[in-house]
């Protein structure tokens, strides 16, 4: 700086007087405002100085209050969705084909200017027009060939095709290399059961196993097909006849179902706070709808007992009473097949009222201790009425459970 004659030392200074005694020189300095000195002689020695800016107290109190920053937040996007980067501003937009770019190119040079264009009168014209890429799932040859034979299987009605499906469900609980394809088994899954619900019941049962299946696959995020398995699920839950001819089967098929619902709540209700409350709130309504056939009606108790105890407490005991006066119409029907679905739905809730107990208090026995047996005959009639308060003390007859029940 001295033999440059400068009253501005730079990073460059300092590194060239690194460099003469053979030391590395700083890197990341190199600023572009340098700092500007002042010199002054003291025994007959140069001292320079940084020159700093005179404020007045007045101008500085006058002055207004500097902004306060905001919060620190943080945002979260997705890098990448089933192995395929989103096209949205956080990401990177991948560049064009070199072929592409030279198409472009062309367009742009013969493109005819705005002047040249005729437009009709009465239409808007804009420039801002965003036009989005399409994003395309690519599979593989063997991919291809992968699902062709899992569909295959999985639809075919024969029954030496069963040890075949064992190992396509086996294979789709485990495998981690299935991300590319899920959206089409998702596909598949939900148009297999819409087009199968009313005509053929055997397809119904091998597709509700191949969502169990995927869904107990931790390798595999379902989350955003959730919206398209939610209401092929819940059709085989309620929907009033599942088939032609419904069998003995359909019963099961409906507690398969419901147990797949309950596992889609429990693994994901977390991420989806209203996911659980959704579903409740339309099985309670098909439940307590008298126009609904006692088939639906099966298959939202054992819906609502798969959802856990909680449900079972808060939202199935409370209506208890105003059920076990329509369930009780059937009891006595002429037609043998009614009578059976009564005597499902009734035996189903109490044997899911037992598993209240649990939700005890311990220091219930107290309170049993004081309370006559009568008391608790007459006190759980006007919780759950009369009709399963009878099938609670003859089936269960466990003071805890009534207890629990009375105290929902």
């Amino acid at each position: 700086m001295r033999h440059s004659k400068r009253t501005r030392l730079t990073g460059e200074d300092i590194n060239n007087a690194l460099r003469v005694r053979n030391v590395d020189p700083l890197y990341g300095f190199s600023l572009n405002d340098n700092s500007k000195f002042q010199r002054i002689t003291n025994n007959q020695h140069d001292l320079f100085y940084v020159e700093d800016d005179e404020w007045e107290f007045e101008s500085v109190i006058s002055s207004a209050m500097p902004r306060v920053p905001t919060d620190v937040s943080f945002s979260a996007h997705w890098l990448a969705v089933e192995g395929v980067q989103p096209a949205i501003p956080h990401n990177p937009t991948p560049p064009p084909p070199l072929e592409e770019e030279s198409k472009m190119e062309t367009r742009k040079k013969y493109a005819p200017k705005n002047d040249d264009l005729q437009v009709k009168a009465g239409l808007p014209v804009t420039n801002n027009v965003e036009i989005k890429p399409l994003v395309q799932h690519v599979l593989s040859m063997e991919h291809q060939i992968f699902y062709e034979k899992v569909t295959k299987a999985m639809k075919s009605e024969e029954s030496r095709d069963s040890k075949t499906k064992v190992a396509v469900l086996n294979n789709l609980e485990h495998d981690t290399g299935l991300a590319q394809l899920l959206p089409y088994f998702i596909q598949f899954i939900c148009e297999q059961i819409g087009i199968h619900v009313r005509k053929n019941f055997n397809v119904l049962e091998p597709m509700l196993k191949m969502a169990e299946a995927l869904i107990n696959n931790k390798s595999l995020y379902l989350e955003p097909y959730l919206h398209n398995l939610m209401p092929a699920i819940l059709t085989c839950v309620v929907r009033r006849k599942l088939g032609l001819s419904m069998g003995e089967k359909h019963w099961s098929l409906r507690e398969l179902a419901a147990r797949i619902l309950a596992k889609i709540c429990d693994r994901y209700g977390g991420s989806y706070n209203t996911l659980q409350p959704r579903i409740t709130r339309n099985l309670m309504s098909c439940f307590m709808d008298t126009s609904k056939s006692l088939y639906t009606h099966y298959g939202c108790i054992v819906a609502m007992g798969a959802l856990g105890r909680e449900v079972i407490r808060t939202i199935l005991v409370p209506n208890l009473k105003t059920y076990g006066d329509l369930l009780s119409t059937y009891a006595n029907d002429l037609d043998p097949i009614k009578r059976e679905a009564a005597a499902r739905c009734y035996n189903t809730i109490v044997d899911m009222l037992a598993k209240l107990k649990e939700t005890v208090d311990p220091l219930i026995d107290i309170e049993l201790q004081k309370t006559p047996i009568d008391d608790l005959r007459e006190k759980l009639e006007d919780s759950i009425g009369k009709y399963f308060a009878d099938g609670v003390l003859r089936q269960i007859g466990d003071e805890h459970v009534i207890m629990a029940i009375i105290n929902s």
